[in-house]
């Protein structure tokens, strides 16, 4: 449709022929003009029936009286049934799907009204008196400028209305004859062109005013980007088929759509190539569900869409596998070729929700539990909010534990295996809610990273490690673990060398690990907050090095001080020759690049010997000391004696 309007505007505005006007434009123009018909019908009966009683009033006395009266009674019935036609109709009417028919309908009651004031200037014009004469010229002249007037928005029906009442006119006027009666008509026809030629005028600027404001409307309703639906309209949407559910006893779905890593397009390629990859990504989904459904860009890479009309609610489930499936080919930008997948959250109306917020809320629900799945579509269930309410209630807890300083710091020591001295040792954030208890950080810190708590969490605890690193001696090295959410922060590394600078604390006796997670990004921001760090003096390590996503790119592009092999690696290494091949390998390799490398777990001799043999720098583990608080590491170094480690 909107293209359409699109069309029609710039070829009236070329003087161009505009081309057929769309089925749901045309049905908009129809609406228009029967409201604007509608809203003078009151006032058109109303002078139709005066003018009727008027000319009755001037004619009694005459013979004639008897035909005239039969001719009011006429003209007010029709005016009556027509005016109490209209009052049925609601205030502010718009027509229904039948606007065919209503404005057939229209242009009868005008033809019919025309015919009934075309009878007067031909049944009694000639042989009225004088001033009868002049009264029906002016009756029959201000019918005809009212009528024209009042049904300009519909040209049909002014030429139905005026067309009878004038050729009447004029063939009594020239019947009559006469010089005087001759020009009276020469000034009629010109009266009457002026006066079509103004309806006509009138329509065609009606319906261009009408283009215009149905494209502000599109324009109001659409995303810039990619020509979809924006939130206005994917609102209206979701309420119209809200209606349609109570009406109808039918389902739909609203499919929430979250692109993944869409931040990276934009940090290595540019803001250019993000804008591309979503017109291709709108493209792409618009192709895979059927024309009456929805597909809308609600901001960023969040997209929508509602499934309309559908029998049985699994039949989303497979709108959601066919959008899934049409992220699996590359996307092409320019010279570059880039898989990027979505995430997808489907709830379906009314079953997840009777309420467009309940529906949306329960999407998004869903949407994450996909994210937290690695990606693909999942479809809510009512579990899920019961965990979403459980995470809500965390994170004002979070919040509050920040402010009532509920937290801790353990402090897990960190051996130097060659020597058997206690080098440092890796801070580790420990909260104990107040009716829950310990809480692990793997189930509060994805919280604080989805909140943004992270980041004053984080400097949190880099400036609590750096009051303890003052206390303890000079040689311990105080390890914090980092998020990528907190390196992203481009203020980052600055905060945390401010802390630094304030506590009087070298950045040499401060670590940070980073999770090979925490690369993945890739993006400047990160890699600016790392070398930043490391310039200054900060020990940079990558923590559980060997799983998940590693890349040995990162030991060549980041200045790395330390990897940490994973725990599960160094549990086996005593016995599987796998897990020792690894180990050792990763070692050499570190050793040639220059970086030290810390072992993760040990928890027995054996473990340590191994290490010890592959030439493994540090171990960290159980059977070297458990993570305790500030002054229980400070009496343990005290005590510690390298002969408590067997060699």
């Amino acid at each position: 449709m909107f293209p359409v309007i699109a069309d029609c505007l710039r070829r009236r505005a070329q003087g161009a022929k505009p081309r057929p006007l769309d089925r749901e434009v045309l049905a908009r123009l129809r609406t228009e003009q029967l409201s604007a018909i509608l809203r003078q019908t009151p006032n058109m009966m109303l002078a139709n029936a005066c003018n009727a009683l008027v000319l009755l009033a001037a004619l009694w006395s005459t013979p004639q009286h008897d035909a005239v009266l039969l001719w009011a009674i006429v003209v007010v019935t029709i005016a009556g049934f027509i005016y109490f036609r209209k009052r049925r109709r609601a205030p502010g009417y718009r027509s229904g799907p039948h606007r065919s028919a209503v404005m057939s309908k229209a242009i009868v009651y005008a033809l019919a009204l025309s015919l009934c004031w075309a009878v007067v200037p031909l049944l009694f014009f000639t042989d009225a008196t004088p001033g009868a004469q002049l009264l029906i010229s002016c009756l029959c002249a201000g019918m005809l400028c009212g009528g024209a007037f009042a049904l300009a928005s519909m040209p049909h029906a002014a030429v139905a209305f005026t067309t009878p009442i004038f050729i009447a006119s004029a063939i009594t006027l020239v019947q009559s004859g006469g010089p005087d009666y001759l020009l009276i008509t020469a000034v009629l026809v010109v009266y009457t062109l002026v006066l079509l030629r103004g309806v006509f005028s009138y329509a065609e600027h009606m319906k261009t005013c009408l283009l215009q404001q149905m494209e502000s409307e599109r324009r109001a309703r659409t995303d810039a980007l990619t020509s979809l639906p924006n939130r206005v309209w994917f609102q209206e949407t979701v309420d119209t088929e809200f209606s349609r559910v109570s009406r109808e006893n039918k389902f739909f779905a609203l499919i929430c759509v979250d692109l993944d890593d869409f931040k990276l397009v934009n940090d290595r390629l540019g803001h250019a190539a993000g804008d591309a990859l979503l017109v291709q990504v709108a493209q792409r989904m618009k192709s895979v569900v059927r024309p009456t459904d929805l597909v809308a860009r609600l901001g960023g890479d969040e997209f929508a869409i509602v499934v309309t009309s559908l029998r049985v609610p699994d039949d989303a489930i497979g709108v959601a596998r066919r959008l899934t499936q049409c992220f699996e080919a590359p996307f092409s930008l320019g010279s570059e070729e880039i898989f990027c997948g979505a995430s997808l959250g489907v709830a379906i109306a009314p079953r997840d929700g009777d309420h467009p917020h309940t529906l949306s809320r329960n999407a998004d629900i869903a949407l994450y539990r996909a994210k937290q799945n690695g990606g693909l579509f999942c479809v809510f269930e009512p579990r899920h909010d019961a965990v979403a309410r459980e995470e809500r209630a965390l994170e004002h807890d979070l919040r509050r534990a920040l402010q009532l300083d509920q937290f801790s710091l353990a402090f897990q020591p960190m051996l130097e295996i060659c020597s058997g001295d206690i080098k440092g040792c890796e801070a580790l954030l420990r909260w104990t809610h107040p009716t829950r208890g310990p809480t692990p950080p793997t189930i509060f810190i994805p919280i604080a990273e989805r909140s943004g708590l992270i980041h004053d969490l984080g400097l949190w605890v880099i400036e609590e490690a750096c009051r303890a690193a003052a206390r303890f001696p000079q040689h311990i090295r105080i390890a914090v673990n980092v998020s990528a959410v907190q390196l992203r922060d481009p203020k980052f590394a600055e905060r945390a060398l401010r802390i630094l600078a304030t506590a009087g604390v070298s950045p040499s006796r401060l670590g940070m690990e980073i999770t090979e997670t925490a690369l993945l990004s890739d993006d400047q921001a990160t890699d600016c907050s790392i070398r930043k760090l490391a310039s200054s003096g900060v020990e940079i390590s990558l923590d559980d090095f060997g799983t998940g996503y590693s890349s040995l790119s990162y030991l060549r592009k980041l200045p790395l001080h330390k990897i940490k092999i994973d725990r599960s690696f160094v549990k086996d290494v005593p016995t599987q020759r796998d897990c020792e091949a690894i180990t050792r390998g990763l070692i050499r390799m570190a050793a040639d690049l220059g970086i030290r490398c810390v072992a993760e777990g040990v928890e027995n001799v054996q473990q340590l010997e191994c290490l010890r043999w592959n030439g493994c720098h540090e171990a960290q583990g159980y059977f070297i000391g458990k993570p305790i608080n500030a002054e229980d590491f400070e009496s343990f170094l005290a005590r510690w004696n390298p002969r408590n480690i067997a060699a």
